[in-house]
């Protein structure tokens, strides 16, 4: 009987549908525009989503050169080999961090198409902070990235400075 809708909500009803249909005036609730992204939204970006769901099971960080376990759980190369080392040491068989299945190097196999999106995804350079994909920043940062080149010189003078008052002292006290 609780399904059943009681006089006062049919009511309710009749007068929201008579205002639609009397009220020329009536204008139903505005629609949000695509453009309109709440800060929740906002926050939850596919590169982020996307990062959560690539990072190695082990260190939560992106591999450039991904594992998976017969269930497809990822691991990055370093942590996998360790997870190899420390059982051959114990005397154990390795198991994955998440399901405990057994791993070996001819059970597990590499993941290119994980590799392939993490070095797609945004990434910042340390020295300009400069948004590039995963797999220019190194370039960018070595090569290209000016803020480095003013930074490393800068790096380069002071510790010339140095080797020269170190040179000068030395030089006195003998």
């Amino acid at each position: 009987m609780a399904d059943i809708p009681g006089p006062s909500t049919l009511v309710l009803q009749d007068e929201n549908c008579n205002k639609e249909n009397l009220d020329t005036n009536f204008e139903p609730e505005r629609k949000k525009l695509k453009t309109e992204i709440n800060l929740k939204e906002k926050d939850n970006k596919l590169e982020d989503r996307l990062s959560g769901i690539l990072c190695c099971a082990v260190c939560l960080d992106l591999p450039r050169t991904c594992f998976q376990c017969t269930n497809g759980h990822l691991m990055c190369a370093g942590c996998y080999n360790h997870l190899l080392a420390d059982a051959r040491l114990k005397d154990e068989t390795a198991t994955c961090p998440n399901c405990r299945c057994e791993i070996n190097k001819n059970s597990c196999t590499r993941n290119l198409a994980v590799e392939k999106a993490v070095s797609e995804l945004p990434s910042l350079c340390q020295y300009c902070s400069c948004q590039l994909p995963r797999n220019q920043v190194d370039h960018h940062q070595r090569e290209l990235c000016l803020e480095r080149r003013a930074w490393s010189s800068w790096v380069h003078s002071v510790i010339g400075a140095q080797r020269w008052r170190n040179y000068v002292d030395h030089s006195h006290s003998t």
